[in-house]
Order: structure tokens, then sequence, then C-alpha cells
């Protein structure tokens, strides 16, 4: 078989019908999943882009031109799963500041996706600790780049008359930190999970202690004590 016929065969598009215009999309996706898996299996340190391709059946040429590096990649592996762990930019301005915190947080999330964000989670750490590229490159594309997101988020907030804070980014730094709380490190350097129903409710805790102490009384509702609307 032609190395176009592999390329063609290994990787599959997720959903039928998509534009034939923009392959590369497809072809991305493709390749940041099993290039995640790689990831898992073998650690930032093996993962190379060589085994990327040949996971894929695609040609170096042909990562390389959608994938410059394995920087690249990694990064786009880490803002995926970004992508599972912020919902912003997004308009919530129907909501009460408590409730989008907790739409915004992922706080509903099922079960099984919320094991799955916190086993990467775990696995990115450990990793990270060892590798001080990766660590460069989980915090540009994943805690700053979420960083950014609240920050931008809060600004329209209060420049709706919503909050009161001096400093935006440490506010959303604040934020961040309490809600990061979640999930807590034991003293061997791991991270403890304490199961979605006890994290969702310490999250909310953290939503409405924050909100105490930033929210102008027009942003604060009475239905803002536990994170739920009426």
């Amino acid at each position: 078989m032609s190395q176009a016929g592999n390329e063609g065969q290994g990787l599959q598009t997720r959903g039928r019908g998509r534009p034939k215009t923009a392959p590369d999309s497809a072809r991305r996706r493709e390749i940041v999943a099993q290039a995640l898996q790689i990831f898992r299996e073998v650690g930032y340190a093996r993962m190379t882009t060589d085994t990327v391709a040949a996971r894929c059946q695609i040609s170096k040429t042909t990562l390389y031109r959608l994938f410059p590096s394995k920087t690249a990649l990694m990064a786009a592996i880490i803002e995926a799963h970004t992508e599972s762990m912020i919902d912003l930019p997004r308009d919530y301005d129907h909501l009460s500041l408590a409730e989008a915190l907790d739409r915004i947080f992922f706080n509903e999330i099922d079960d099984e996706a919320d094991r799955e964000r916190f086993a990467f989670l775990q696995f990115l750490f450990l990793e990270a600790a060892v590798n001080p590229e990766l660590r460069a490159i989980s915090d540009k594309f994943g805690r700053n780049a979420v960083l950014r997101l609240l920050t931008d988020w809060l600004d329209h907030q209060r420049s709706l008359g919503r909050i009161d804070v001096p400093d935006l980014h440490d506010a959303a730094s604040m934020l961040m930190d309490l809600v990061g709380g979640s999930i807590a490190l034991t003293r061997d350097g791991r991270m403890h999970w304490p199961g979605s129903e006890r994290r969702r409710a310490y999250v909310r805790e953290c939503i409405r202690v924050f909100l105490r102490g930033v929210a102008t009384p027009a942003g604060a509702t009475p239905t803002e004590g536990d994170g739920r609307s009426t």
C-alpha cells in the first residue's frame, strides 16, 4: 500500500459530513488523540514525533506541517485538555455569577469524564515534575491560558458592575487556586481525588466564598449562596 493510502486509512475523521475544504482540522484532532495515548503510555521523554507519525500512519512531513515540533504537539494536547477544564469564552450574562462559575468550571461534568480529567492531571503533574520542558509547556498552555480566560471574564463582569475587584489578574489567580484546591496533594506529591460529589460541593463552596468578597450588592443574589439558581 502506498504512503498516501496508509495516511488515509490511519486517520479517520470523527464524524461524517464534515466540510471537505478543511481536512486538516479533523486530521489535527486525530493526531492529538493518538499523541495523547502515546504520552500516557510512555511519558513525555519517550514520546517522539517518529512514534506519533507511525501510530497515525502518516509521514513526518505531514506531521510537521500540522505540528512543527514535539513542543507544539504537547501544547495541543494540553490545550485540548484545558477545554475540558474551563468553558470560556462563552456568554453567561443571563445567569447569576454563581451559576455562571459553576458552568465555567464544568462542575456538573459526569463522573466518568471527571475521573478522566483527574487521571490526566495527575499524570501530567508527575511528568512535569521530572521534565522542566513539559512544566513550561503546561504552564503556558494550561494554567496561564486558563488565567487569561478567567481574567477576561472577570473584566467583563466588572464592566457590567457585577463585581468590584482592584486587580483582575490577582482575583482570577485566587479563584483558580481556590477551585484547584478540590484536588489536594498527598505527602508523597501525588494528587488525591476526593470523588465527583465531594469535589462539586467543594467547588461550590469556593465559588460562594469568592463571590462574597467580590460581588457588588446588585451582583449578589440570594440564589448564589449554594451556586444554584431557583
